[in-house]
């Protein structure tokens, strides 16, 4: 079991909590500083955090986090057993001190698709590095599988329980939060201007702004 749930830690969480409600995103638990959504293939969870303190990180969801961190170590990629922001489950650290978080999760769902499910948006979480084959490596010895090769080494992989991980060629190690849909991206657009947020259609992706001042893509949908 394996899902994508990247983590925004934002200054501006009420706001981050409606755009992704006007996304299309389902709200499953908000405490006030801590909220989880499902968009049907993929998790995302938003932490309240100071203004200097905006980021995104990589991270997932398992249900075994003993028997994963055996098969991890067994492929050839650090892994242990800990305490996650969100609760037990492991970590696993990339070749050059990149590590990333993996929280136990009793939600064994499988997206259906969205003929089956409504849902029409993937969460796609795209981790930057200077080293993508290394990334590569370590996403496919945590259990992603290859999708499709990308431009400069990089590579898009599927999770089994929801979600796509790319990797991405860029100067220093980060994490890129966007998605994929299967809809009309006009129809969202209007959706998101019809909500106040000024969103720009290009070449079969439309981009806006994130409340926190950040930029935000969602690609056309494709069959795999």
């Amino acid at each position: 079991m394996l899902r994508v749930r990247p983590i925004i830690f934002t200054s501006a969480f009420e706001d981050t909590l409606t755009q992704l409600r006007t996304l299309g995103l389902s709200c499953l638990e908000n405490d006030g500083d801590w909220a989880e959504f499902d968009s049907g293939n993929g998790k995302i969870g938003v932490f309240r955090e100071a203004p200097e303190l905006n980021h995104t990180e990589l991270a997932f969801e398992l249900r075994d986090a003993a028997i994963f961190v055996r098969r991890t170590l067994a492929d050839g990629t650090p892994a242990e057993l800990a305490d996650t922001i969100t609760g037990p489950g492991a970590r696993v650290t990339a070749p050059d001190g990149f590590s990333f978080e993996l929280t136990i999760s009793e939600d064994l769902s499988i997206p259906a698709g969205s003929q089956t499910t409504g849902s029409q948006l993937t969460v796609v979480q795209t981790w930057c590095t200077p080293r993508p084959g290394e990334a590569n490596t370590v996403l496919a010895n945590i259990g992603a599988k290859p999708v499709r090769e990308l431009p400069d080494g990089a590579a898009l992989f599927r999770t089994k329980n929801g979600g796509l991980v790319a990797t991405a060629r860029g100067e220093a190690s980060g994490v890129v939060l966007g998605f994929m849909y299967d809809g009309a991206l006009p129809e969202l657009a209007q959706r998101l201007t019809a909500a106040g947020v000024a969103a720009t259609l290009e070449r079969d992706a439309l981009q806006f702004d994130t409340p926190d001042g950040g930029r935000l893509t969602v690609a056309a949908g494709w069959e795999s």
